[in-house]
Parts: structure tokens; sequence; C-alpha cells
């Protein structure tokens, strides 16, 4: 996504730090059909994220509020305006120019993805020297590829869903499509009834992704999902499952 090759760390906390309390929270999410990782439409929140958030907070006698908006606000709102407590996904990397100077702190990461640039299985293999044009999900940044986009050797359209990115791929409108491919593979087969229609090419530049947990007001509630990651592994995986997510 608005990407890093980079494995983001666990946060390291100091010591002393509190213990986190019961509350009422708001967690700012993507307004984005992401299944099975998550899909924030109309003011819903479902996937494997709701489902991992909603046991985190149960165990703890937390109550999250989900709010799905558009990824360039949802950064706005939780950066700059501060009027977050909590925001999914994340990652240290994404956005820092509007995150510098906010002390945000990072979950270890809830699901590790892999992104690249999927193709049209025919296209599979060929050099990078050919690719022209590429799509992604508007506010993404396809950082394996940013020195050909900035020296324009390679053009980025932005797509409002997944969806509509991988069509722009099937269509041929695009050389290539810049998602994770958990939830490319899920809405190529159970959205648009087209599985294998594209393929990651693996040849290609990839990364890995970690999507963390983070909050800039409660540092004490993101040790708190660490340790509840650590601790509820194989509930975590039973839900992965569920999801059928492979990383």
């Amino acid at each position: 996504m608005r990407s890093t090759a980079i494995l983001i760390a666990p946060t390291l906390f100091a010591l002393g730090l509190g213990q986190a309390m019961a509350g009422n929270y708001t967690v700012g999410v993507e307004a984005n059909d992401y299944l099975p990782i998550y899909k924030g439409e109309g003011g819903n929140y479902t996937g494997y994220a709701r489902d991992l958030l909603d046991a985190f907070a149960t165990k703890h006698g937390h109550q999250f509020s989900y709010k799905p908006m558009p990824i360039a606000r949802l950064f706005d709102e939780f950066a700059v305006k501060k009027s977050l407590d909590f925001k999914f996904p994340d990652n240290a990397m994404w956005q820092a120019d509007i995150k510098k100077g906010a002390n945000i702190s990072y979950s270890m990461g809830a699901i590790s993805v892999t992104e690249g640039l999927l193709v049209l299985p025919a296209n599979k293999g060929k050099s990078l020297t050919t690719f022209k044009s590429i799509a992604t999900l508007r506010g993404f940044t396809p950082w394996p590829y940013m020195a050909q986009i900035k020296s324009k050797a390679i053009t980025v359209s932005e797509a409002n869903t997944a969806d509509a990115a991988i069509k722009m791929g099937t269509s041929g409108r695009v050389d290539g499509v810049f998602l994770n491919t958990t939830s490319a593979n899920y809405i190529m087969g159970e959205v648009l009834k087209t599985p294998g229609a594209l393929v990651l090419d693996d040849k290609l530049p990839k990364e890995k992704s970690e999507f963390s947990l983070s909050s800039i007001a409660h540092p004490e509630v993101i040790k708190q999902f660490n340790e509840f990651l650590i601790k509820e592994k194989d509930m975590v995986s039973k839900l992965k499952a569920k999801h059928r997510i492979a990383e």
C-alpha cells in the first residue's frame, strides 16, 4: 500500500507506562473494499480487521466505533486534526510528511501482505522497461516503482476502488496494477468472478508491508494490543483461516 519495503518493528515503550483502562474509542479506517482484510463502506466495517479488533476490544472491555473515510482525509483526521483515537491500518513509512512531528505509537503487524504488480498472465516475465503505465488505489504509493514514476518512464492512474484498478489491468488500459495479492486475489475470485485474470509478476520489484494499529493519544492501548497479538496467536491464526488469509 502507501508502502515500504521495510518491515516495521513493534513500538518500544518506556518503562513505567501505565496500564490501559477500558474505554470508548474511535478507530479511523479506510473506506475501501480490501476484503478479506477489511471493507469500509457506508459507515460499516467488516472483514478480518474488524473481527480482530472486536476480539481485542471485548477481551479488555473496550468499545470501538469505526469511522470509514477516504485515505487522504483519514491521515488528516488522525495525524493533523488528531480527532481519532486509533488508525488502522497504518505503518510508520506511510505519508511520513503528513505525520512529521506527531508522536505516533505503532503496534506490531496485525497482518503482513505482499504488494507488487499484477499483470495479465500472458505478460508475466516481461522486462520492467516495457511498462509504461500502472494503476493503484487513490492515496497509495507504489514505492518500488518511484524511480520510474519520477523519471516519467511510468505513469500512475489512481482508482477509487480496488476492483476498478483491477479492471483497468484486465482491459489493458494499464500494463500492471499495484495492489496486495491477498485482496486482489479475493476480489478477482469472489467479487469479479474472474480468478487469475491478473497474476503477481514476482520477477518485478515487490515488497512486504505490515498493517499496524496506531495511536497518538493511547500508547498504553497499543502496548496492550501487542500483548494480545502474542498471547492470542492461536485465535489470530483461526481468524486468518476464517477469512482465508495466507501470509
